[in-house]
């Protein structure tokens, strides 16, 4: 049976026993199927596989097959992005959000995806950028959360918060989590977030250890704009995008979030649903 995506890159997470075994299998899988398969060029090298540079991984694959945590899906998504193709996560340690099928499961879901029994869900992004006088300065996509926090000494920030330029409030945190609804079971959950389903329209708005109570989690629509400007001296004050992106402020910058035209094609789990990831991960129903 022919698998329908014919150029296959896949993303790893080094060090996972047993990973040569099952990349090899894998590998073999999609070969007897008539697909190319590659790799970043820190990948593993496979007979029959090749090494390609980033740009190259972007440009080339139908797919991006990702093998490990939720961290290794949202490198691997960010290369998806580029032309728009599915991405599947296989999870190698305990069950993640994102990388929603075992490796028990991998190639019964491989079977199902050859006899197109696929389903893609959209998942919304978030665009951030750091804006100096109407100039962008730098930007990056945001699969699951833009993190505002202290980029030196352990101090209190202060940070003036607008909504679509209507004030919103002065948060003084250790900082301010600003998550899709796919990112709101990360940081933001851990901070006290609430968990939001995750192909909702909305944006989440979290603060880090705020000094005041009154200042809880708030959900808005994801047509609105959020604009963060530092009180606290701005070079104290940094800008992470998915753990994996980080920039200090400087003087006079400050930043602005909201909804990317982009958006992830995530291929989901034939064998289980969001309710059952859910209920797994925080072991809901256990005694």
């Amino acid at each position: 049976m022919k698998f329908p995506y014919q150029n296959i890159g896949i993303v790893i997470k080094h060090g996972y026993i047993g990973i040569e075994e099952l990349l090899s299998n894998t590998v073999s899988w999609m070969q007897q199927r008539g697909c190319d398969v590659f790799f970043l060029e820190d990948g593993f090298d496979l007979q029959g596989t090749t090494r390609i540079s980033k740009e190259e991984f972007q440009d080339k694959s139908d797919l991006v097959v990702v093998l490990g945590g939720d961290g290794t899906f949202l490198a691997g998504g960010k290369l998806a992005l580029k032309r728009n193709v599915p991405i599947l996560g296989i999870n190698l340690g305990r069950l993640g959000f994102l990388t929603e099928i075992t490796v028990e499961e991998l190639f019964p879901a491989l079977e199902k995806i050859a006899d197109g029994q696929t389903v893609i869900e959209t998942r919304h992004l978030l665009q951030a950028r750091i804006v100096k006088a109407d100039r962008v300065l730098f930007e990056g996509h945001v699969i699951n959360d833009a993190v505002i926090s202290k980029a030196g000494i352990a101090r209190l920030l202060e940070i003036e918060t607008r909504v679509d330029h209507n004030f919103l409030a002065v948060f003084k945190a250790d900082g301010l989590i600003i998550s899709t609804p796919t990112g709101s079971t990360a940081y933001s959950l851990a901070a006290g977030g609430p968990i939001v389903f995750p192909t909702m329209e909305a944006i989440v708005m979290t603060p880090i250890c705020p000094h005041s109570l009154n200042h809880r989690p708030l959900v808005i629509p994801d047509n609105l704009t959020i604009s963060v400007h530092a009180i606290t001296p701005p070079e104290n004050v940094s800008l992470t995008l998915d753990g994996q992106t980080m920039r200090v402020l400087q003087k006079d910058e400050y930043i602005e979030i909201a909804k990317s035209e982009s958006h992830l094609r995530l291929i989901k789990s034939p064998f289980k649903g969001y309710f059952d990831i859910l209920k797994s991960k925080l072991r809901w129903g256990e005694s």
